[in-house]
């Protein structure tokens, strides 16, 4: 079963979702299909996160309120010198507090399939496709 939810801070704040492809959804439906698509593309439950509503905002705390002053600072200056990642989160963040998924899939190994999953996410109404590589972010929409 995909992971709802999960707390991707269990070893320290992630500041930046490295090597994953995430993506919003406005629909249950639509973010289910494109888990199911993503399955059949190979990958495993365990590569696949789903983080929904209010419950999904608080757990990743994106804007990192609850990971302290340092996160916080660090997170602002993300958003002044990178405009593509403060507005990423700043718009994946609202969107789940008004019920919206944001979904996130971890690349390791499946570098390869980076144009299908894009294709899979954006064929199911997904927006706000993004793919956080070491030291850049590409947008896809």
């Amino acid at each position: 079963m995909t992971q709802v939810n999960p707390d991707p801070h269990t070893y320290g704040y992630m500041f930046v979702p490295r090597n994953r492809i995430t993506s919003m959804f406005g629909s249950s439906a639509d973010v289910l299909q494109a888990v199911q698509d993503l399955r059949t593309l190979g990958f495993a439950d365990d590569a696949i996160e789903l983080f929904v509503g209010e419950e999904g905002a608080d757990t990743l705390d994106l804007p990192a309120d609850h990971h302290g002053v340092n996160a916080r600072r660090l997170r602002n200056m993300e958003a002044f010198m990178v405009l593509e990642a403060g507005d990423s989160h700043r718009r994946a963040d609202d969107a789940m507090r008004q019920g919206g998924a944001a979904l996130v899939v971890r690349m390791d190994g499946h570098e390869a399939l980076k144009d299908e999953v894009v294709a899979a996410l954006r064929r199911n109404h997904g927006w706000l496709v993004r793919y956080w590589g070491r030291w850049s972010i590409e947008a896809f929409d």
